[in-house]
């Protein structure tokens, strides 16, 4: 009897669930299970439209690179959307990297990244940490779910920082003094991303980063709910699903252009970044030609060139000379000619100059360079960059007697400071 009276007083405490609560778990539950398979369909469905693109068919390269980018979209998701959390307890995270070379990647950025949320539209962030020395640096706000137009966007020109260059950042639906970000209140997840651009490997680095929610200093987190995760697994989806016919369609748009041409230099403002600007092009260059680009000199903080393949992905950019930066007051990788300009040479063989992208890896591709930060619109977006495609034995017959030649040494000298700078800025990855 005394036992039967325990139990019959345990049945009927708060603590016991009824039977609604365990309906509602079972059908979380449900739908959980059911967002796992469906982002997993998708990533077939992603696989299969790669394999039936254009890009697909252009070379056995692209094919093998097909999968690179699917598993790189999987690391992504997978990291990021998934176990990147819900807001309560953010944590800045590589967005890309060496291994994750993604989505018209920069190898001269540091890209980083965190989920935040604000439902019931009192949440507040706090972003902390230290400009470092690039060339250039902002904060971005994207949805999770659907990250093509920045909600809010911050740079550097429009920043405060102590004289050590610390900065802090609030992030809230209402604005404070200072530094701010607008917040919405939405139903959906969002991301925040930092972005270190550099111009000189050789002297310039990421600062330190960090974010926290107001209210969550020591105060334990709660287990992870069905209906939470099943949300970010969604969000995973839906970013998976865009890649399969955003991709292609950027290759076919791309190879309307004339085949190793450059277009006039146009903002990339639509996607967040203010005072970006790009030009881009495709190229077919043979084993025994290379490409010349020519560029004036244009006053900014940074401008980055660089090789990638038709999936908008760069080459493994830590060990092969596939980018080219420079920046005003000598921050350079690239060299300025006595003519005022610089010349660029893309080629699957060392052309035996400083300004090489190597094209080895992507014998077909496309080429991106990006101007940012204190650009005049004027004069920029009336600017082309002049290309000329010569043989290999003839190049210095096209280009300025200024130019010095680059050994095999030197080569060896400039991959490796390369390697060093890409430990430096990611430690890990």
């Amino acid at each position: 009897m005394l036992l039967a009276g325990l139990l019959t007083a345990c049945a009927n405490t708060a603590d016991t669930p009824s039977q609604s609560d365990i309906q509602s778990d079972v059908v979380a539950q449900q739908e959980l299970e059911q967002a796992w398979a469906e982002f997993y369909r998708t990533l077939g469905d992603v696989e299969q439209q790669f394999r039936d693109s254009s890009i697909y068919q252009r070379d056995p390269q692209h094919r093998v690179d097909a999968y690179e980018l699917l598993s790189a979209i999987t690391n992504a998701a997978m990291s990021g959307a998934i176990a990147g959390g819900d807001g309560s307890y953010p944590h800045f995270r590589n967005l890309l990297d060496p291994g994750k070379r993604i989505g018209i990647d920069n190898p001269d950025t540091y890209y980083r990244a965190a989920n935040l949320s604000n439902k019931k539209g009192n949440n507040v962030y706090i972003v902390t940490g230290n400009r470092g020395t690039s060339a250039d640096f902002l904060l971005e706000l994207f949805e999770a779910a659907n990250p093509q137009g920045a909600v809010s966007v911050l740079d550097d020109n429009h920043m405060t920082f102590d004289a050590d260059g610390n900065f802090s950042v609030t992030i809230s639906k209402d604005k404070v003094a200072g530094n701010w970000m607008a917040l919405p209140q939405q139903q959906q997840n969002l991301i925040v991303i930092a972005r270190y651009t550099h111009a000189d490997w050789k002297t310039e680095s990421a600062g330190n980063i960090h974010i926290k929610r107001i209210g969550s200093e020591g105060v334990a987190s709660r287990p992870d709910s069905a209906a939470s995760l099943t949300e970010r697994i969604n969000n995973a989806t839906s970013m998976v699903k865009r890649q399969g016919t955003f991709w292609p369609d950027f290759a076919d748009k791309i190879s309307w252009l004339p085949e190793n041409t450059l277009i006039t230099f146009r903002p990339t403002g639509d996607i967040g970044i203010l005072g970006q600007y790009n030009s881009v092009g495709h190229y077919d260059v043979k084993e025994d030609e290379a490409l010349i680009i020519k560029l004036p000199e244009i006053e900014s903080d940074y401008n980055g060139f660089h090789v990638m393949n038709y999936w908008a992905a760069s080459p493994d950019w830590v060990n092969k000379q596939s980018s080219v930066s420079w920046g005003l007051n000598g921050k350079a990788q690239a060299y300025k000619s006595d003519d005022g300009f610089y010349y660029i040479v893309a080629s699957p063989q060392d052309p035996g100059i400083q300004d090489w992208l190597d094209t080895s890896s992507t014998p077909t591709g496309v080429l991106m360079l990006r101007i940012q930060s204190g650009v005049d619109d004027k004069l920029i977006t009336s600017t082309t960059p002049e290309t000329k495609l010569v043989k290999l034995s003839e190049l210095r017959q096209h280009l300025p007697a200024d130019i010095p030649m680059f050994n095999t040494e030197q080569r060896k000298q400039q991959l490796t400071s390369r390697q060093q700078h890409a430990a430096q800025r990611y430690q890990t990855w």
